[in-house]
């Protein structure tokens, strides 16, 4: 990738203003990069800056973890063509930011955990490893409802390690007492903190229910707070928390563990398939094996699919589709006119202008400058079949009538035009016979 001298000059900007630990303003910003205050606005809101920036007041930005990156990787992650927003991108505090990476991190380590059968005590380093990732999970969302010093206890000694508050502490800041998801939460925090001795493999099929529900809820909150999966939907990967669903037999409790321990495994096994029998809901308990899956087949690419895993590829064709709702603002945020003039921002930030002049066949009658015009869009519209439905790439609003465009939409356009030969003249030239024979 042959990185932009724009890029250049603004890792040449952050890297010495992290050196010294001095803020950036903006217009510091405009001058290293040549870009107009709109361009940065897009980056800004895009969230595309939020790896390198802090916002520190108004119009200054504190700059971070750009120091040690070669101006080729800079490039990598700041490319739109990536559609990627950095994690956090929406946090001001670079601890709650730090603490999203851990806890995504830790939740990942305890799927990965739980899913290898050569561990016998996978369902501890679950345990362990979910309660970290709830907590550093609440613990970013309260310091950026509350600030910082809300995470962390009023009394410690002076001059030594500041305590933070407890999970519990942090459930019952965010959950009512009632809440399905914090009892869920609850129940696992009880198993590492007073059962961890309990955490027999023949409990699994109860446990991997209780865990199946804590994931879910985990990837629920994860991304109604952070606006991005907790799994990136361009990962075609399942992840799956297996267990055997059978429920020991007292008989086998006692021989394998002494009649007091056994007993109290099975009284364990019992209360807990009466609570999520009584409560009856996905978020404390899930009353099947499942597995969670972040599919890319469906239109918005926001799909989370619920199957039965014994039954295999006909279990996933019975699939419960559970539909994220999606924001038209942020999945597709472009009108005709603004995708047509971001199309054109980023094929000159991309291309030299003496390929566009080769691939582009239309000019701007005031500059004579190559560029995509409202005939070409559409033709390639209309070539791709977009406006058929509201999908990935397009949505239409019905009342009025609108048409909508994804930064998908936009990075195809460019695609389709520049790297297929003729495809943009066998588009006009196709979408002018359909309109001609109309007439």
């Amino acid at each position: 990738m042959t990185a932009a001298s724009s890029h250049k000059n603004l890792l040449d900007l952050f890297q010495q203003k992290e050196a010294k630990g001095e803020a950036i303003s903006k217009e510091e910003i405009l001058e290293a990069s040549g870009w107009q205050n709109s361009t940065f606005i897009t980056y800004w809101n895009k969230g595309q800056l939020s790896d390198f920036l802090n916002k520190v007041g108004n119009g200054y930005f504190e700059a971070s973890n750009s120091v040690g990156l070669s101006v080729q990787q800079f490039t990598q992650i700041l490319s739109q063509s990536k559609h990627r927003r950095g994690l956090g991108h929406n946090c001001k505090s670079k601890l709650a930011k730090a603490l999203l990476r851990k806890s995504r991190d830790n939740m990942l380590l305890a799927l990965e955990l739980y899913n290898r059968p050569s561990l016998e005590n996978r369902m501890d380093c679950f345990v362990l490893c979910f309660c970290i990732a709830w907590e550093q999970l609440l613990k970013a969302i309260l310091i950026e409802k509350k600030g910082e010093l809300s995470i962390f206890r009023k009394s410690h000694n002076a001059g030594g390690i500041r305590e933070t508050i407890s999970l519990r502490e942090c459930l019952g800041e965010i959950y009512n007492a009632d809440d399905l998801v914090r009892r869920n939460v609850e129940r696992v925090a009880f198993y590492r903190d007073q059962a961890v001795h309990l955490l027999m493999p023949e409990l699994q099929g109860i446990m991997s229910r209780v865990f199946q529900s804590g994931v879910l809820n985990y990837s629920t909150k994860f991304q109604e707070f952070t606006q991005q999966p907790f799994i990136s939907s361009s990962h075609s990967g399942m992840l799956s928390l297996v267990g055997d669903l059978k429920h020991p037999s007292i008989a086998i409790l006692h021989s394998s563990y002494g009649k007091e321990v056994g007993d109290e495994i099975s009284s364990l096994v019992t209360d807990l398939i009466d609570e999520a029998k009584n409560l009856d809901d996905i978020q404390f308990a899930i009353p099947l094996n499942v597995k969670l899956v972040f599919a890319r087949n469906d239109e918005q690419g926001n799909m989370i699919t619920l199957a039965k895993a014994e039954e295999g590829m006909e279990g996933l064709k019975k699939a419960i589709i559970l539909e994220k709702p999606t924001d038209r603002e942020k999945t597709h945020p472009y009108r005709e006119s603004d995708a047509i003039r971001e199309i054109n921002r980023r094929l000159y930030e991309k291309y030299p202008a003496s390929r566009l002049e080769l691939k582009l066949v239309s000019r701007n009658k005031k500059t004579n400058r190559a560029e995509i015009n409202t005939h070409c869009f559409r033709s390639v519209v209309t070539k791709l079949k977009w406006k058929n439905s509201n999908n990935r790439y397009h949505y239409e609003n019905k009342d009025p009538e609108y048409h909508y465009y994804s930064d998908f939409a936009i990075e195809e356009f460019i695609e389709k035009v520049m790297g297929i030969e003729g495809y943009l003249e066998n588009a006009r030239r196709s979408n002018s016979s359909k309109t001609s024979k109309k007439k």
